[in-house]
């Protein structure tokens, strides 16, 4: 995940690289090459604690300041990350995700090499109250779950399922199989079709809390609308994904995109 930083070879003298003040580059800056240069050469792995904000003060005898703008650079630069009342770690290869093919989150986590799990952190039964599907309010299940992959939370999901579909699930089922293996094994449902649409999301202090980021972090924010294949609403579902785990992925086609401008060129030669 870092090769656009690596150079083909390094010398000696630049892994081996030391902060001086005599240096006309800024300490900081040093300080955040010489963390570079441990993690692109293996000595700091992937999900590795990159020392403590004293433990770096102490090694390069510099302040909490100077430390703190390393750490800047090195997370503008996608190196490490930074968990609010943990510390700061290497960062590990995204969960990629691609959206050409409808499948639940636990899914993608593991065919990235992943093994989550996943805790039901609430569950009733509530209305969903959502114009796009229904004038009126319609029974359902709501739940939010936590997928959680080597103790670290990276994504909550908030989802409404018809209590038609959903009255019998329970929070075990949940905690150990995707709704989708759920609704197609225990209601016969056949999926259908999708929509989804992604932006960014400021995370607020729950989402922070829950995640492990600071409030008003990135996000990104998925709402996924899921039909039968008689186009009958299955599942609502909100995803809030911590923005340095998740990444995104489409194939686009040439012939499939839709010109942003008509034939100019055409009008104008007629």
């Amino acid at each position: 995940m870092y090769d656009m930083f690596k150079i083909r070879d390094y010398t000696l003298e630049l892994i081996m690289m030391s902060v001086s003040r005599g240096n006309p580059v800024a300490l900081y800056l040093q300080i955040a090459d010489v963390l570079k240069n441990e993690i692109l050469t293996g000595k700091l792995e992937p999900g590795e604690r990159i020392g403590t904000q004293k433990e770096l003060e102490d090694r390069f005898d510099v302040s909490k300041i100077t430390v703190r703008k390393a750490i800047e650079v090195l997370e503008e630069e996608n190196f490490v990350t930074t968990i609010h009342g943990k510390g700061t770690f290497v960062i590990k290869e995204k969960v990629e995700q691609t959206l050409d093919k409808l499948q639940s989150l636990t899914d993608v986590i593991k065919k990235s090499g992943f093994n989550p799990k996943v805790k039901v952190e609430r569950m009733e039964v509530m209305p969903l109250d959502d114009e796009t599907v229904s004038d009126r309010p319609i029974e359902s299940l709501y739940i939010e779950r936590l997928h959680i992959v080597e103790d670290r939370p990276i994504a909550l999901a908030i989802g409404y399922i018809p209590y038609e579909w959903s009255q019998h699930f329970t929070k075990t089922e949940l905690e150990n199989h995707t709704i989708y293996d759920l609704l197609e094994a225990k209601q016969n449902v056949k999926l259908g079709e999708a929509e989804q649409s992604i932006e960014a999301a400021p995370a607020s202090k729950s989402l922070g809390e829950i995640l492990g980021v600071e409030e008003g972090s990135p996000l990104l924010k998925a709402k996924r609308y899921t039909y039968n294949t008689d186009h009958k609403l299955v599942e609502k579902i909100t995803f809030y994904y911590r923005y340095d785990v998740f990444a995104f992925k489409v194939n686009l086609n040439r012939a499939s995109i839709t010109p942003m401008w008509p034939n100019v060129l055409d009008e104008d030669t007629n």
